[in-house]
């Protein structure tokens, strides 16, 4: 009887931790996606020459992916060249532990 209630215990415990390593591989995905867009988005930005219809698509085509917000700032260096910082916010979340958290990815476009 002492092995089988062993056995159930051991079974419930691989169960969980098979469910808590999918919700975490879930999690680390969704990052890899966003560092991906992120890339994508610099490249964009610096093809399209900083330009504001490029930088509104870029924004628009975030939110419709379903990212909290994407934030393109144009600056000048002090030589008078342009570049931009970029900033993607996007959710991290691991639902089997109530984990919600908010992530930022920030980059520069040269």
């Amino acid at each position: 009887m002492k092995g089988a209630v062993e056995t159930m215990m051991g079974m419930i415990m691989i169960a969980f931790m098979a469910v808590l390593s999918a919700a975490y591989i879930i999690a680390s995905l969704n990052t890899q996606s966003a560092q991906n867009y992120h890339s994508a988005v610099v490249a964009e930005v610096e093809a399209g020459d900083f330009s504001e219809p490029v930088v509104q698509s870029c924004r628009e085509k975030a939110l419709e992916n379903g990212y909290k917000d994407l934030s393109i700032e144009p600056m000048t260096s002090i030589d008078n060249g342009k570049y931009a910082k970029v900033t993607l916010t996007y959710d991290y979340t691991v639902p089997v532990l109530n984990l919600f958290l908010e992530h930022q990815i920030v980059g520069y476009a040269r």
